[in-house]
């Protein structure tokens, strides 16, 4: 559906024109009237959306930061979300951020993501986040078939290993409300301080790890380790942290190979081969 139709029918101004943000695998974002309009991608991205918008409802009044508030709506069958824009620039490095500012934010980070995963699980009905092992399985054998051919001998034979221990424990991990996409587009500054955190539509149970796991993607473990200086993980998590950022480059070659994308193959590669 064009955006123009899409715009008044939600009744917004048509000037200025909506400024395009963002443009991912599952939705793309505009910025119009002080608002952000969300447009997904698939039927998948829809059901997340609606979810998101839900558990969002449920969860807002107890976080220390703002978030969405999603109003989500449908247009000719489509579903479309509209909310408030947040203060704050989404956080794509730490250029500027000398090691004292980086403490202030990680203990921004930290207040926020305790306050997430120390909610009652009933509190949303959320469903999981994080895969089962018969999903963890599945993408073993997807790598087997897509990803590992692409990687030298030697690296295919560490990630067997990774797989082959996780998965021995996957079935009793710990489980708690989660964000599920913590990386740093979804994080939002302000002066320096955590202003807001966006993207909720991976958002339901899993393991607290996985959070630190996308944190860490996008900004380090040297920062990723201020964060958990507020937290005292054990040697099993900061092992399921590595393991679930592992897959991350993974999950882009078999996205990439699939959408016939070959950049975003080159890129899932290249992680591996540093």
């Amino acid at each position: 559906m064009p955006l123009q139709r899409i715009v008044a029918e939600l009744g917004l101004p048509s000037e200025p024109a909506a400024v395009l943000i963002g443009s991912g695998q599952n939705s793309v974002a505009y910025e119009l009237d002080g608002r952000i309009l969300r447009l997904p991608r698939h039927c998948g991205a829809e059901r997340d959306l609606v979810r998101e918008a839900a558990a969002l409802r449920a969860v807002r009044p107890l976080l220390p930061v703002p978030v969405p508030d999603l109003e989500v709506r449908r247009i000719d069958g489509q579903f479309v979300s509209l909310h408030a824009k947040i203060l704050g620039e989404p956080l794509s490095d730490l250029t500027g951020f000398r090691i004292g500012a980086q403490r202030v934010l990680a203990a921004d980070l930290a207040a926020f993501l305790k306050a997430l995963h120390s909610l009652p699980i009933d509190s949303v009905e959320a469903e999981p986040a994080g895969a089962s092992s018969s999903e963890w399985n599945g993408l073993l054998a997807q790598c087997e078939a897509v990803a590992f051919p692409l990687l030298s001998p030697d690296v295919v034979t560490a990630l067997r290993k990774r797989f082959s221990d996780f998965l021995a424990t996957c079935d009793a991990l710990p489980q708690c409300l989660i964000h599920g996409d913590f990386g740093t587009g979804n994080i939002l500054v302000d002066r320096g301080r955590l202003s807001g955190v966006i993207d909720f539509s991976g958002c339901g149970l899993g393991d607290p790890a996985y959070d630190f796991a996308s944190l860490a993607a996008g900004l380090g473990d040297p920062f990723v380790d201020l964060v958990l200086a507020h937290f005292s993980p054990d040697t099993a998590a900061r092992d399921r942290m590595g393991f679930y950022r592992m897959t991350f480059p993974l999950l882009d070659i078999l996205y990439g190979v699939e959408n016939r994308d070959p950049e975003t193959v080159r890129a899932g590669v290249h992680a591996f081969a540093a």
